[in-house]
């Protein structure tokens, strides 16, 4: 079977980063009894990882690929999915979520995290939801009723914290949001662990999160360590909407800050204009608050109808920080961590569909190897699998189906991808 020259550098590229120690296995600690093991950990992980890699949706798929990666000497067996589901069962979320906070900050020191058309790093924070789960749960996730028969099940969801200002949109943490509380609830925990883990690299300075998230206890919390907020308004702010609305009544008379081009987005000619206020500077207790956002949108159909919505934002950023079109640039890159990351989880690896274990968190536990091996595979789209044209502009990322047919082949055709011996 020959191997195409892509999937010689997706050989390449995972061989280089996969050596690293953070992309090793051995110090996730082992949750099973030592009588009785027949695998190693680091071995199972791998398998499971391996599959997540390659695009596996089921439990079985992965077994059928460690049987190849057997025969080609990447694995010593088959491993049972069997033996795969009782291990996702044990496994810990928080020893998953430290490998994946390790991952990540080995690819920031191989700088594959650079933001792209902004001075600094944006990370974006929301929620997901991962599938329901059967009531070994109960307790643990969100109770949920389905409405055409009344019954009760479990609902998993996390909150995710995307890097945004990244070509790759990279996952830096995710954090499970237990039954008693909700994502805004659950804010707090994932934001100390991201400064814990994150706070002393220059990774991102601003954080955007939709209006769920907007409260001066969690703006107060991102002031104080020295990051800016970006937050949607909306009415569970009444006091700080009414006051924006009154001063933007008057700042819409003037030109706006910025106003870009129409451009068409599958058949729909969209363009955007931005008004700025800073009279509001330190409203209502939010002694950080600098400025004011509003974002025009103008959606033109094809009979030439024109649709205006309005999206307004609190942030404590200072008014020169950002151009009005890098301002822009923040914003809609916030839907990154909704059309890359969430999206791309969602239609490739069937994340909301295909939970492969829905006993107790293992969802989390899967949730973490998904976006590791999500991780690894947009720097790879983005980055290293693209060429230039003649006239410089970058050819498209590579269709994932593409790409996880070029893993594959780096997994279980080794010996055709390594090179030839010299001929005497």
């Amino acid at each position: 079977m020959k191997v195409s020259p892509p999937g010689q550098r997706v050989h390449r590229f995972l061989k280089r980063l996969r050596a690293a120690p953070a992309f090793q296995w051995e110090d996730v600690p082992d949750p099973r009894k030592r009588r009785g093991r027949r695998w190693k950990l680091a071995e199972l992980l791998e398998g499971l990882f391996s599959g997540m890699l390659a695009g596996a949706t089921t439990l079985r798929a992965v077994e059928d690929l460690t049987e190849d990666m057997g025969t080609a000497g990447r694995m010593s067996r088959r491993m049972p999915d069997t033996t795969a589901y009782d291990l996702l069962t044990r496994l810990r979320p928080e020893d998953l979520r430290a490998k994946l906070r390790s991952q990540v900050r080995a690819l920031h020191r191989a700088k594959c995290l650079p933001p792209e058309g902004l001075p600094c790093g944006v990370l974006s924070i929301d929620g997901k939801a991962l599938g329901s789960l059967d009531h070994s749960a109960e307790g643990k996730a969100q109770q949920a009723h389905r409405s055409h028969d009344g019954s009760t099940y479990y609902l998993a969801r996390v909150l995710r914290a995307v890097l945004t200002s990244a070509a790759a949109r990279p996952c830096l943490d995710q954090v499970w949001v237990p039954s008693t509380t909700n994502e805004m609830g659950t804010f707090p925990a994932l934001w100390d662990t991201l400064i814990d883990a994150y706070g002393a690299l220059d990774l991102f300075e601003i954080v955007t999160a939709d209006a769920g998230f907007t409260s001066r206890e969690n703006a107060d919390r991102i002031a104080a360590d020295h990051r800016a907020y970006v937050f949607a308004l909306k009415e569970t702010q009444p006091e700080l909407l009414a006051e924006a609305e009154r001063q933007l009544q008057l700042r819409r008379k003037d030109p706006p800050d910025a106003e870009t081009p129409w451009e068409r987005v599958d058949g729909i000619e969209i363009r955007r204009r931005l008004y700025r206020i800073r009279e509001i500077a330190g409203y209502h207790g939010w002694s950080h608050l600098q400025q004011v956002w509003e974002v025009q949108q103008d959606r033109r159909t094809n009979g030439g109808r024109v649709e205006t919505t309005r999206r307004l934002f609190l942030t404590n950023l200072h008014w020169g920080r950002l151009t009005a079109d890098q301002i822009l640039r923040v914003i809609r890159g916030h839907w990154g961590i909704e059309n890359d990351c969430f999206g791309t989880l969602d239609l490739q690896w069937d994340e909301d569909a295909r939970p492969w274990c829905t006993h107790g968190e293992a969802l989390a536990v899967i949730g973490c190897l998904r976006v590791m091996a999500y991780n690894l595979l947009q720097v790879a789209r983005k980055r290293h699998l693209r060429r230039r044209a003649r006239d410089g502009r970058l050819a498209p990322a590579a269709a994932w189906r593409r790409i996880f047919e070029w893993v594959r082949q780096a997994l279980i055709l080794p010996t055709l991808l390594a090179p030839s011996p010299a001929v005497s």
